[in-house]
């Protein structure tokens, strides 16, 4: 009998143990999963080590100012011919990945530059990964790095070839 009793304990607390399991198993909302995902001001964009103690927008402005001279000092260097004189914004997005290498994921161009400048995407495309390796952006919330993108408008002023 004591046989018995213990063994129906032993079922009744493993059944408890189950049921109790189930109750663990919570869903979070997508609303809270997109809100601790989204970027925060405690959290750090990518940098590059000469902007290294710097935070918040004086941050961005030394990544901006840093990758805007790697690119614009690649660009410089080499001979693009234009088709018809320009003066337009092309928009390059711009990815850094976790492991702080930068990269062109795209190139928004609704004036129709690329079309005009032969091999400028190309270039665009060699600027970007000849530019400095970043220190990655960290999410503070989950002390993780993540990956990123971002959009850089390009002022693309351009005489027509003769």
């Amino acid at each position: 009998m004591n046989r018995s009793i213990s063994f129906l304990l032993s079922l009744t607390i493993f059944g408890i143990i189950l049921s109790s399991c189930d109750n663990l198993n919570t869903k979070v909302p997508a609303s809270e999963i997109k809100k601790a995902s989204s970027w925060s001001g405690a959290d750090q964009y990518p940098t590059f080590s000469d902007c290294q103690g710097m935070e918040g927008k004086e941050a961005q402005q030394c990544f901006g100012n840093i990758l805007g001279e790697s690119l614009s000092s690649y660009i410089y260097s080499q001979e693009l011919v234009a088709n018809r004189s320009i003066d337009a914004e092309i928009i390059l997005v711009i990815e850094v990945n976790k492991e702080g290498t930068i990269s062109l994921s795209s190139i928004e161009d609704p004036n129709y530059v690329l079309s005009d400048v032969l091999g400028l995407d190309d270039l665009l495309e060699q600027a970007v990964e000849q530019s400095p390796k970043a220190l990655p952006a960290v999410k503070t919330n989950a002390d993780t790095e993540v990956n990123v993108s971002f959009k850089l408008p390009v002022q693309i002023i351009a005489s027509a070839a003769e």
